[in-house]
């Protein structure tokens, strides 16, 4: 049983580790591209006109039903309920 143990911390540390480092690769800020592009003076006349918050509420919504969706199905293919 403790090897068992010590091969998963070996995997939880790896994976940590794996992901540290993928999330060292991104930058600290996303916003802080848009201060040196061009478009960044327009920027709020375009958020006037598009409205963004709703747009991104409504693609978060989306992703959810649609990853619901397909979690649900992947369940119930795994339990051999549905083909």
């Amino acid at each position: 049983m403790e090897v068992f143990g010590e091969i998963w911390n070996w995997i939880c540390e790896t994976l940590y580790d794996l992901l540290k480092s993928i999330i060292d690769l991104l930058p600290d800020s996303p916003f802080k591209l848009l201060d040196s592009t061009p478009i960044q003076r327009y920027l709020k006349y375009i958020n006037w006109v598009i409205p963004v918050d709703f747009i991104v509420d409504t693609l978060t919504l989306w992703l959810v039903a649609v990853a619901g969706y397909y979690t649900y199905s992947a369940i119930l293919r795994m339990l051999n309920t549905i083909d």
